[in-house]
């Protein structure tokens, strides 16, 4: 959502540009590759886009990344920029009091927030739907506070044991493969 200058604080007016601008890239070619991204991106993608637009039937996008060959077979998967996910978690870069450094907000954890919470599970659970609709309805009052990155890893921290879990079973499950 750009740069901006230290001290700035975004409004309800700032969010509603940022659904404009997010809404708009969701119901673009690319918008598909949100659903599928999965976590808070695949959310939010989900809370623009019906299962009726048809999205998971289109062709690939030119953004198309090839992955090694898999038993001869070609394999190749679309993934979003890093500009397209912060466009998504509605992130705006601030210059601090001295203008020799940038501290990022956002409106939305970036996934790198989420996947590091308690909250990710590997699947969208209740938990998580029960904190995004609370952190929606938060984005509509006028006391709303986006976070930095550090930030909305402690307001994400829900219990830390689920993380290692996380980290244990996707290391098992490397082992088994």
């Amino acid at each position: 959502l750009g740069r901006r200058p230290a001290g700035y604080i975004p409004t309800l007016l700032d969010f509603g540009v940022y659904v404009q601008h997010r809404d708009g890239f969701l119901h673009s070619s690319r918008g598909r590759v949100a659903l599928f991204y999965g976590g808070i991106v695949g959310r939010l993608a989900r809370l623009v886009l019906s299962d009726s637009e048809g999205l998971a039937c289109l062709e690939a996008s030119e953004d198309v990344r090839r992955c090694p060959r898999y038993r001869g077979t070609p394999l190749w998967y679309e993934t979003l920029t890093e500009e397209e996910i912060r466009l998504i978690c509605g992130v705006y870069v601030i210059e601090t009091e001295d203008g020799q450094q940038l501290k990022y907000i956002s409106w939305w954890p970036t996934p790198t927030a989420f996947w590091s919470s308690g909250l990710h599970t590997g699947w969208w659970n209740a938990n998580c739907e029960r904190w995004f609709l609370k952190r929606l309805k938060e984005t509509k009052s006028p006391q709303v506070k986006l976070h930095t990155y550090s930030e909305w890893k402690n307001k994400l921290r829900f219990s830390t044991a689920t993380h290692k879990v996380n980290m244990k079973n996707d290391e098992l499950s490397a082992k088994y493969l």
